[in-house]
C-alpha cells in the first residue's frame, strides 16, 4: 500500500493536474522523429474507419498519466490524439471513450476492457500500462501474460490495439526498475497483433534535446510543460495511428 501512495505523489510531481483554463497554453513545435512513431505493421481496421463516412470508435485505458486536466478527459493525451485525427480525416467520425484511474494495474484494466469490448464495438484500443506494476514490483511475467490476454481479447473483438509503454522519468527510474516491464510490452507488441507507441523513447528524446522536460522545468512552468507534453504525445499518437492505417 505504501508504494501506491509513493506512486501517486511521484506522478503528481511529474504529471501535474488541476490547471485552470487561463493556465493552459497550446503546444508548439512538437518535434516527433518519424522512426519513433513508425508502426511495425499496419492495423487493418483503421484504414476503413478513417475513410470518408467511416467511424472510428476508440477505447483508451490507462493509469494517471493518461488523464488530462483535473484528472479527466479534458486535455488528456487521447483527446489531443482525437483532435489530430479529426483534422487529418475530417469526413470520418472519431469518438473517444476514456477509462483511466490513478494507480490502476493492467489486470484491473483488462477486466474493464473485456466489459467494454462486449458492450460496444470499438475499432481501436489504446492501452497504457506498466508504471504501476514497476513501482509495486509485481511479477513481470504475470504482467506480460495480462498484456497477451488483452491483446487476444482485442483481436477477438475485431479491434486494433496500440500498447503505450511507460513514461521516461528520472524520478521513477531512481525508485523502480522499469526495464522488465518495458521489455514485456515490447515482446507482446512484437507478436504482430498490436502496435507499440514508444512513449518512453519519445519523452527521453524530448528531455535530452531540451524540448520538453517536466522534471527540469521550474515550479511556475511545470503546468505549462505538462500540458505541452500531453498535447505533443497526443499528436505523436495520431501520427502512429495514421501511419498504421496503411494505404
Amino acid at each position: 500500500m505504501r508504494s501506491v501512495f509513493w506512486l501517486a505523489a511521484a506522478l503528481a510531481a511529474v504529471w501535474p493536474h488541476g490547471m485552470t483554463a487561463a493556465e493552459m497554453a497550446p503546444a508548439v513545435g512538437c518535434d516527433v522523429p518519424a522512426d519513433l512513431v513508425a508502426p511495425a505493421q499496419p492495423l487493418a481496421g483503421l484504414g476503413r474507419a478513417l475513410q470518408p463516412g467511416g467511424r472510428l470508435e476508440i477505447l483508451a485505458l490507462g493509469s494517471g498519466t493518461l488523464l488530462g486536466l483535473r484528472g479527466g478527459v479534458e486535455g488528456s493525451v487521447p483527446e489531443h490524439m482525437v483532435e489530430s485525427l479529426r483534422a487529418a480525416a475530417p469526413e470520418a467520425t472519431v469518438h473517444l471513450t476514456l477509462h483511466a484511474a490513478r494507480a490502476e494495474t493492467a489486470a484491473a484494466m483488462l477486466a474493464g476492457m473485456r466489459k467494454e469490448l462486449v458492450a460496444h464495438p470499438y475499432q481501436l484500443v489504446l492501452w497504457q500500462t506498466g508504471t504501476v506494476e514497476a513501482v509495486r514490483k509485481l511479477p513481470p511475467a504475470q504482467f506480460r501474460d495480462t498484456l497477451a490476454e488483452g491483446t487476444a481479447a482485442a483481436a477477438a473483438a475485431g479491434a486494433d490495439l496500440v500498447l503505450v509503454d511507460v513514461p521516461f522519468s528520472r524520478l521513477l527510474e531512481d525508485n523502480a526498475d522499469l526495464q522488465p516491464y518495458r521489455t514485456a510490452i515490447q515482446d507482446v507488441a512484437g507478436q504482430g497483433q498490436a502496435a507499440l507507441f514508444r512513449r518512453y523513447d519519445l519523452m527521453h528524446y524530448w528531455a535530452k534535446t531540451g524540448t520538453i522536460d517536466i522534471e527540469a522545468a521550474g515550479k511556475g512552468e511545470r503546468n505549462h510543460t505538462a500540458e505541452r507534453l500531453r498535447t505533443c504525445l497526443g499528436q505523436a499518437l495520431a501520427k502512429l495511428v495514421l501511419a498504421a492505417r496503411g494505404p
